[in-house]
């Protein structure tokens, strides 16, 4: 008999781990030759292999995971794995149910297991990047729903009449975190559409938009005044100096001491 799984419990040795009313993110270490038995989870999740190899055994089917795939297991697909010698690393995207069902119709996801290649959805690798680095907290969530968006194939009209009010709320409320739910109710429209449309049109997702918005500030206030770096944290909407530090020197390949030094020779 199958082990059921709730939220949020997953075998090996969870590293790091996120979580919101819409989705859990985890990272999950396995030892070599760890084996892993029958079960499967309550909620669907999407699951990426960082390294190493692993054998999935389904009544139906098996498969070897290679690193760099990613594979989606609906709620209650019976599953059991084992992994190779080397061991291995996943980041787990958990969707919650409830928040599921109120953003997607049911038809979006796939309605069985299925693995993507390695590059099949740009938007998890970024994710694993700046979710590892805590680059941004919330781009979790934005890429869940890019990922749904991109699953629904919504047609973007010409002109988009709510896209500056979204814009102005990013570039005006710089120490606030917006999420996609929010800025949908604020300018009346579904998030998964939001989503998709500020990201075809702008290039960026919302959250993407909003933090170069404020790296963009911290470099202001770095030719405008002699704040210290933590003052420009704290007055552009990062959580301390260090969350900036990794910001700007992301977009511009420099600490912002090491900057703010070469302006002063």
């Amino acid at each position: 008999m199958a082990l059921v799984l709730p939220t949020g419990t997953y075998f090996g040795e969870e590293r790091k781990q996120e979580e919101n009313a819409c989705l859990r993110v985890n990272i999950t270490r396995y030892e070599p030759l760890t084996g892993i038995r029958e079960h499967y989870h309550e909620n669907a999740y999407l699951s990426l292999l960082i390294n190493g190899h692993y054998q999935e055994r389904h009544k139906r089917e098996d498969r070897i995971v290679a690193p760099g795939e990613v594979i989606f297991r609906p709620a209650g697909y019976d599953h059991a794995n084992h992994f190779g010698g080397q061991g291995g690393s996943c980041l787990n995207i958990e969707f919650r149910r409830e928040a599921l069902q109120e953003l997607a119709p049911a038809r979006v996801l796939p309605a069985k297991t299925t693995l993507y290649p390695p590059g099949a959805f740009a938007g998890l690798y970024r994710l694993l990047y700046c979710f590892v680095n805590d680059l941004a907290p919330g781009l979790p969530e934005e890429y869940l729903f890019h990922w749904l968006a991109e699953s629904m194939a919504v047609k973007v009209p010409a002109r988009l009449r709510w896209l500056p009010a979204v814009k102005a709320i990013l570039e005006n409320e710089l120490d606030v975190h917006h999420s996609i739910a929010s800025l949908a109710a604020r300018v009346h429209v579904h998030p998964v559409y939001l989503a998709r449309a500020f990201k075809e049109r702008e290039g960026l997702t919302p959250g993407e938009y909003h933090l170069q918005v404020r790296v963009k500030k911290a470099m202001e206030l770095l030719f405008r005044t002699q704040q210290s770096v933590s003052a420009i944290a704290y007055a552009t909407g990062f959580a301390d100096a260090a969350h900036l530090i990794r910001s700007f020197r992301l977009c511009y390949q420099v600490s912002p001491h090491k900057f703010r030094m070469a302006l002063k020779s």
